[in-house]
């Protein structure tokens, strides 16, 4: 006889970094620095990752070289709840941008009630978003919308005046929670209203910029370990500064 077979996860969990990897080197914040995303499970996802809404392709134009694409089907990446945060992984980085942006658009879907469309290019409908993760070799990030893709880029940390990062070690846009959801957020308002790229007026781009930066700050509020550390760090006083 066979056994049964086990029915499909309710959720698929993947590490990612709560804020900016910088956060990681901190003693203070090790217990919120990185989360484990929950995102429904879905069969249909293949190594990019790709699924139904977005496709990451790792080209990098400044290397000319394609990166492997991450299986996240892989037994021992699922066994361990995606590849372990590293800010020298490619794999991890493509991890990364595909749990924040596919985070990002469920919250979107849960607040409108329906799937979410990305703007079609010309008369042709967009089926998915493209993430490139190390699309550019500088420091920038942004939705193209020509392209109808994210595209993020990497650059070295200032030598006089590097924070707490190494002095001309490489400063990844694609691993920033905050950069990700920014600009997943202007894809998914170019797709509900497509003339809000148009600056008919001078509040009509600052309302794409408040919407996605807004929506970037909110997310953090889903994290309840990030959450919790804000309350206890502030003592219940929103209005002191904190992570969130």
């Amino acid at each position: 006889m066979h056994p049964p077979s086990a029915p499909a996860p309710p959720c698929r969990r993947l590490r990612a970094y709560a804020l900016d990897p910088h956060f990681s080197l901190s003693f203070a914040a090790q217990d919120y620095s990185t989360i484990e995303i929950e995102l429904p499970w879905d069969d249909a996802v293949t190594p990019g990752p790709a699924d139904e809404y977005l496709e990451v392709v790792d080209y990098d134009p400044a290397s000319q070289a394609f990166y492997p694409p991450v299986d996240l089907n892989a037994h021992y990446v699922l066994a361990q709840a995606g590849i372990p945060p590293s800010e020298s992984n490619p794999q991890f980085h493509q991890q990364m941008v595909y749990a924040v942006a596919r985070t990002t658009i469920r919250h979107f879907e849960y607040a409108l009630g329906r799937c979410i469309l990305w703007a079609p290019r010309g008369n042709d409908s967009v089926d998915r978003l493209r993430i490139y993760p190390h699309a550019l070799r500088e420091a920038n990030a942004y939705y193209s919308p020509a392209k109808r893709a994210l595209l993020f880029g990497y650059f070295p940390a200032d030598a006089a005046t590097p924070g707490s990062m190494l002095p001309g070690g490489m400063v990844f846009t694609c691993l920033s929670h905050d950069i990700i959801a920014h600009e997943t957020t202007h894809a998914i308002v170019d797709g509900l209203h497509r003339r809000f790229l148009e600056p008919s007026n001078e509040d009509v781009l600052a309302l794409h910029e408040a919407v996605a930066d807004l929506v970037a700050l909110f997310q953090h509020f889903t994290y309840p370990s990030v959450l919790r550390a804000a309350i206890a760090d502030t003592r219940g006083d929103l209005e002191r500064e904190s992570v969130l």
